[in-house]
């Protein structure tokens, strides 16, 4: 992406009064239906009069499944709620306000409203008498089926080297784009074919290290959650009976094939121009030289375990690319072999776009490790992994894939996997999963997040966490795991201090100025849907998040400006990881 890592937004203050007949004696039951509901016949006792919206009131923009817990975040402190349904302005459940945390992470004192008695489907809303109403919001199985194929079909609006039609594209149509043949840095007599792709993020660099992580999550999954991913989500692939996320990480993979040198195996580290270019410029008009920098261990080692892991996915649905991967994953490890020395990437002085850079490979290289013992059974690999795996903080980012590296060592059932190593990964992988859990339930608003995680791209550190607790669940089933995920979900999707949805296109408060060149650039009134942004960046690490967000809490520190690279940037990595969470959401489909 342009600058990499943080997130920052603009707090929204004020509270509305507003008066309301009285309440009724008790909650509806949620199992009665809505044409039979009893306070249908008490209307004039229920009947909201005045309500204006509160942006005190938090809640999931989209909404909640119909057994779920739902719970609301109020800040301040009230006594009573009603849910509203928003249809007939009839209310449904009454309830008493409960707890009085103080959240650290944005200095709110808050309550809760737990309405998870209803589950009749359809829209609703929060009230609170002296306070306001909150933003409607769904109660349905399916609120979260839209927004996963968003997410996914955003990488499909960030592919390069193809033109986006308006048959799949609409209103975000553009010609192809930067197919001209790219220089390499250290030579730029020689030119080769890296065409294809997806643009990172808001700039339209292509990187190996976050492509191939961008490639994990999309296979992982898949891999887990096979069952929520269709073949109708409108991309050029759809109805070949392949689920579309499969598609969209074969173009990604295929790309990545192109960045392997063919003489050394080893893999280039990224291909872009020397600078980015200006905001209001499209992919199709971004002409200048693309310039393919040298060989890293990160990229190579990357490279290695995603193909390996791509091999293993695609071997009945494609068994020719199957074996492609599988034969550029070994090669990259030979590079890896003959180059024991880590091999580091900076930026030339004449290079300004994004770096990847990074102090190490260990994790990269048991991730490569791993994958390959998983794909093959090659007793090298697994000795590389057991005697050089550690555990250092389970990542799922670009900058540590050592949770990547682990979730393959622990679900692989080849034979000669050490059992210890793989039992020694779970437990600690738990203990973290529980810690992630503690987590949320002491954050006011419920999120797996300590206050120091608000950095550059923080809603990935939100959608990672509930990643690693979803993996958790399936390594030992507790309901903690699954709901703390659920929470991350609510966070990014409006429950947070500022009432803001983090994805383009969704809920109510939605983002409307990310950086992101194709939305900045084109002629559409709504920037691209379905994408993350980067969210909260205590760090303020560009001038509008300096101007605007100094003196504000961690979770404050985001704003929707398309000039805040560090807080409204999107990433295509970071969309990844919110699909893996979606999977798991839209699994009953």
């Amino acid at each position: 992406m342009s600058w990499k890592n943080t997130i920052i937004s603009l707090t929204l203050t004020g509270s509305f009064i507003f008066t309301m007949s009285s309440c009724a004696s008790k909650p509806v039951s949620s199992d009665v239906s809505e044409e039979t509901t009893p306070v249908a016949a008490n209307v004039s006792k229920n009947l909201i009069t005045e309500n204006e919206l509160s942006d005190e009131i938090h809640v999931d923009q989209l909404g909640y499944k119909l057994l779920a817990k739902k719970i609301a975040v109020i800040k301040g402190q009230y006594k009573k709620f009603q849910v509203v349904d928003s249809k007939t302005g009839v209310a449904v459940l009454t309830g008493d306000l409960t707890g009085n945390p103080k959240d650290e992470s944005s200095g709110d004192t808050v309550c809760y409203a737990d309405f998870s008695k209803i589950t009749v489907p359809g829209k609703y809303f929060i009230s609170i008498s002296g306070l306001g109403k909150s933003y409607d919001f769904l109660i349905d199985d399916n609120i979260y089926t839209k927004i996963g194929d968003a997410m996914q079909k955003a990488l499909y609006y960030q592919r390069c080297g193809t033109a986006l039609t308006t048959e799949f594209a609409g209103e975000y149509s553009h010609a192809d784009c930067h197919k001209a043949l790219a220089k390499l840095y250290n030579d730029e007599t020689k030119e080769i074919d890296v065409s294809g792709g997806w643009h990172d993020a808001g700039d339209y660099g292509r990187y190996v290290v976050p492509a191939s992580v961008t490639a994990a999550g999309l296979l992982l999954a898949y891999e887990i959650y096979p069952q929520a991913f269709t073949d109708t989500t409108r991309i050029p692939e759809s109805g070949n009976n392949i689920p579309d996320v499969l598609d969209e990480a074969k173009y990604g993979i295929q790309w990545l094939l192109k960045m392997q040198d063919s003489e050394s195996g080893g893999v280039y580290h990224k291909v872009t121009s020397r600078g980015f270019p200006e905001m209001t410029t499209m992919p199709d008009k971004d002409v200048d030289d693309q310039l393919v920098m040298p060989i890293s261990t990160n990229a190579t080692a990357d490279f290695a375990a995603v193909t390996a892991m791509a091999s293993r996915i695609y071997m009945t649905i494609d068994p020719v690319f199957a074996q492609n991967c599988l034969q550029a994953s070994r090669k990259a490890w030979e590079w890896l072999e003959k180059n024991k020395d880590f091999v580091g990437f900076k930026n030339p002085s004449d290079v300004a776009s994004g770096e990847y850079g990074d102090s190490s490979g260990k994790d990269e290289k048991a991730w490569a490790a791993a994958e390959l013992f998983r794909a093959t059974g090659v007793e090298k690999y697994n000795e590389y992994f057991v005697d050089n795996y550690q555990v250092e903080g389970f990542g799922l980012g670009w900058q540590n894939v050592s949770g990547f590296a682990a979730i393959a060592y622990m679900f692989s059932d080849v034979s000669g996997t050490d059992q210890e190593k793989a039992d020694e990964i779970k437990k600690s992988w738990l203990a973290k999963a529980d810690m992630f859990a503690s987590t949320g339930q002491k954050d006011g608003y419920l999120v797996a997040m300590h206050k120091m995680e608000y950095n550059w791209g923080s809603n990935m550190n939100v959608a990672t966490h509930a990643m690693h607790l979803l993996i958790a669940d399936r390594l030992k089933t507790d309901e903690k795991y699954t709901r703390t995920a659920e929470d991350c979900t609510h966070y990014l999707l409006g429950r947070n201090t500022l009432n803001q949805s983090y994805i383009t296109g969704f809920g109510s408060n939605q983002v409307n100025k990310p950086h992101h060149r194709p939305s900045a650039a084109d002629l559409s009134l709504k920037p691209v849907p379905g994408f993350m942004v980067g969210g909260p960046d205590s760090a303020l690490e560009d001038d509008v998040a300096k101007s605007k967000l100094s003196g504000k809490s961690p979770a404050e520190c985001y704003i929707d400006d398309v000039n805040s690279f560090s807080t409204n940037e999107v990433a295509t990595y970071w969309n990844s990881s919110a699909i893996f969470i979606l999977g798991y959401l839209n699994s009953n489909r």
